[in-house]
């Protein structure tokens, strides 16, 4: 998505060797704590990601859950094993990817996460990297889980439940359970159709709806005119005006783009090719 010749110059402390706490400490020394910036690093991920840059991402992990580790920033540390399950789920490395759950899962009562809106963040993380191995028996008591919290939590998480809703429903798709998986999506679309930019989920949401239609009917005669119509559905929510032409904009087009081209909307395609050509642009 972004050319290799945009890439801009990573920041020394990006990837600078943490400090030896034991080195010259007098006697009885107790190291403060500090934390991590943990938004900066999501920010700086990001950034790396949609450059495909994945060693200078492992780079960063690895300098920062050391920098957690010796300031005893388990808040810090917790983040990041979440930020890696996204990585190696996305990168396709299962063996990691397992790992960073079992390391995220362990530290839930130590932090007293079990039952709060970061510990459903967690279970979602995780649910959603045994799905993407299509390990959707161990998916979905996580994914039962997040969403109890997240429904008893639903005001400014609005988006996190909308999200919940439509990873789940792709475990359901992945296990032939259609009609559960379809309500699913409609609760992603009612819980995000008042928030602002709620638009790009919905969009999101009835390219999926149409990927379990296919998975359960196949390509057929019989599907085409509700085919188009989740289509233009879809359409109508990209080009919404409001909508901010950022990065993420951007993101959500390219995983669209090649959905339109595969359903021969090869103009509209071309049109969001377009926009995210524009936005790479200014990056």
């Amino acid at each position: 998505m972004y050319m290799a010749e945009n890439r801009k110059e990573l920041e020394k402390m990006d990837y600078m060797e943490p400090e030896c706490v034991l080195c010259d400490r007098p006697v009885g020394f107790k190291q403060k704590k500090q934390m991590i910036p943990q938004q900066r690093i999501s920010q700086k991920v990001d950034e790396l990601m949609a450059r495909n840059e994945f060693a200078e991402v492992e780079r960063m992990f690895k300098y920062w859950l050391e920098e957690a580790k010796v300031n005893y920033d388990k808040q810090g540390e917790f983040m990041l094993y979440n930020e890696m399950m996204g990585f190696y789920r996305k990168t396709g490395k299962k063996e990691e990817g397992y790992a960073a759950v079992d390391k995220a899962m362990s530290m839930l009562d130590e932090l007293g996460y079990r039952d709060s809106v970061s510990g459903a963040t967690c279970y979602t993380n995780a649910a959603t990297v045994y799905t993407s191995f299509k390990d959707y028996e161990r998916s979905l008591p996580l994914f039962e889980k997040a969403k109890v919290i997240y429904e008893n939590n639903v005001k400014n998480n609005e988006y996190k439940l909308a999200s919940l809703y439509n990873n789940m429903a792709l475990a359901l798709v992945g296990l032939k359970k259609f009609e559960e998986a379809n309500d699913l999506y409609n609760k992603a679309i009612e819980t995000v159709k008042n928030c602002e930019n709620g638009e790009l989920e919905i969009a999101m949401t009835y390219l999926n709806m149409l990927d379990a239609l296919i998975s359960e009917k196949g390509i057929c005669e019989e599907i085409d005119e509700k085919t188009t119509m989740l289509l233009y559905q879809a359409q109508c929510m990209l080009d919404t005006e409001s909508l901010p032409r950022d990065d993420y904009y951007a993101y959500v087009l390219d995983k669209c783009v090649s959905i339109y081209e595969f359903f021969g909307w090869n103009g509209y395609a071309k049109e969001l090719r377009e926009r995210i050509r524009k936005i790479n642009e200014r990056a």
